[in-house]
């Protein structure tokens, strides 16, 4: 009987060490940005960033396409460059600093000592639009998205409106 009791107490000490805590909701987002982002993902960047953000983007691969001639349709994610980022460092800790239902901070520090703080957004399931022949695969803002917490992308200060804001030329440049 001992034995056994040993033997238990064993076993659920070692799966709480294995285990961390469940983080809220924003907490993971924030952790899985911050991954796509060491690991140069764009494809699980966007799918972690606000809607506003993605069209944004959207906009600036429809304007380069254009600039092109057409000969070539640029995809939002050729539109968003992971650079300067160090893939030595990671998430050492996450923290929820509040959450009102609508927006979270969350403040994440680095195995190198900084710390980031994100700010995120709920966003409500979006259905798939059912009227057009878009592609929605070449439209990630526009297709269904799963609703949930993402990563707020603010305006560059200064931009005037949102199609400067994607680092586009003006079109008298």
């Amino acid at each position: 009987m001992a034995y056994r009791a040993l033997l238990t107490a064993l076993l659920c000490v070692s799966v709480g060490l294995g285990c961390r805590a469940k983080e809220s909701e924003p907490v993971a987002v924030a952790r899985t940005f911050a991954e796509t982002a060491r690991r140069g993902d764009v494809d699980g960047m966007l799918a972690v960033i606000e809607a506003p953000a993605v069209e944004r983007l959207e906009s600036a691969a429809e304007h380069a396409s254009d600039h092109v001639g057409g000969r070539r349709s640029i995809e939002a994610g050729e539109m968003l460059q992971i650079v300067g980022v160090d893939r030595s460092v990671a998430v050492a800790g996450a923290e929820l600093l509040d959450d009102d239902g609508e927006r979270a901070h969350v403040e994440l520090t680095m195995t190198d000592g900084r710390t980031l703080r994100l700010e995120l957004v709920w966003e409500e399931a979006r259905e798939e639009d059912q009227g057009g022949d878009r592609d929605d695969d070449d439209h990630p803002a526009r297709a269904a998205r799963p609703g949930g917490w993402k990563v707020r992308i603010p305006l560059p200060t200064g931009a005037a409106d949102s199609s400067m804001a994607t680092g586009a030329a003006p079109p008298d440049a």
